[in-house]
């Protein structure tokens, strides 16, 4: 009896760790205002576009905001959010080419999709747009 105790407790205590680990990793805020207000608190200069009018202009489909911020150290990022998923799986090559194209002179650059979201830039920008 006591060692089942002992087991589910260890169980539990590592599916406790892994979701802490899982929830510290990932890419920036899924919330546009968030990421925002922690790229400016990490002294970026942020540009955020979430007018519909203006994000038609981009002629990417089921955009509904984008960011783009750098700084000082040449860190930047930028991150595009859409209305749902499917809307990123379809703008996704495009954006992945753009990445490849707007930063191929850098070397540690990350270009991801997550849910509703594709993101690229330096791994320092992606870290302090959480």
């Amino acid at each position: 009896m006591k060692k089942s105790i002992i087991k589910v407790l260890s169980l539990t205590l590592i599916a406790i760790m892994m979701c802490a680990v899982l929830v510290s990793c990932g890419g920036p805020n899924a919330d546009p205002d968030k990421a925002e207000k922690a790229l400016e608190d990490a002294e970026y200069t942020v540009m955020k576009i979430d007018d519909e009018d203006m994000l038609k202009l981009s002629g990417i489909d089921g955009l509904v905001c984008a960011i783009t911020a750098f700084n000082e150290d040449e860190e930047a990022i930028v991150i595009y959010y859409f209305e749902d998923a499917a809307a990123a799986n379809e703008a996704w090559e495009d954006i992945e080419e753009e990445a490849k194209e707007a930063m191929e002179d850098e070397e540690d650059i990350v270009c991801k999709k997550s849910g509703k979201m594709i993101y690229y830039g330096t791994k320092q920008a992606v870290k302090d747009a959480k």
